[in-house]
């Protein structure tokens, strides 16, 4: 992933992928009666349509991300509205630079991340991921699978940003990747997109998990 290709969608536009959180974390967090409290870690935050959600619901959040501009846009909107939010940037592929200490957060959030690394780097910091949770944390966490329009080239027009995705998963992987977490809610969906750019269709899987309250 280009953090300079990532900077110039940012700074072309202030909410490339609007200003709405992803409504499947909302849905999830409703679903399983998430309190809104202690630390929570957004990694690949982008411009923080997840942070300002989480920290409006009282996280006390902390966005990472490899692009500054989107870091930067961030918390400008986080001293506009007054939330609780730090943001930093760092690259997401190196477990030891994103520094994710252990133990600590009640709830991860790496919507469409871990398909834009490796799968060796991916597999590592979805580990420190894992490690990072307090017992009875959340994680949540969304990548494109093999038969995204991106991957297969079937299915219509790919996202403008297809040309940055690194690894697409396999069905059932994602789940398989944290396994270590008990597994609240798991889904694979084909969808239309209008978010952002033109129409086009994904294939997602998603996964909301917790951290046993004993290892």
């Amino acid at each position: 992933m280009g953090a300079a290709d990532f900077d110039g969608f940012y700074r072309n536009n202030a909410s490339f992928y609007g200003d709405r959180p992803a409504l499947s974390l909302v849905y999830y967090l409703d679903k399983y009666n998430v309190r809104g409290e202690g630390c929570g870690l957004d990694l690949g935050c982008g411009q923080g349509r997840n942070s300002l959600y989480l920290a409006r619901r009282g996280f006390s959040m902390r966005g990472v991300d490899q692009s500054a501009e989107a870091v930067a846009r961030l918390g400008a909107q986080a001293d506009v509205q007054h939330l609780d939010i730090s943001g930093r940037v760092a690259d997401l592929g190196n477990v030891i630079e994103v520094d994710i200490e252990p133990q600590r957060y009640q709830l991860i959030v790496a919507y469409t991340l871990l398909d834009h690394l490796n799968e060796d780097s991916g597999q590592r910091l979805a580990h420190s991921m894992m490690e990072g949770l307090a017992p009875g944390g959340f994680l949540f966490a969304a990548v494109f699978l093999e038969d995204d329009p991106g991957c297969s080239g079937q299915g219509g027009k790919a996202s403008e940003t297809a040309a940055y995705i690194r690894h697409y998963y396999q069905s059932g992987e994602l789940r398989r990747q944290f396994g270590r977490l008990e597994v609240l809610a798991y889904q694979e969906e084909y969808a239309l997109d209008l978010s952002h750019g033109w129409a086009h269709h994904h294939s997602m899987a998603r996964l909301f998990a917790r951290k046993p309250l004993i290892s």
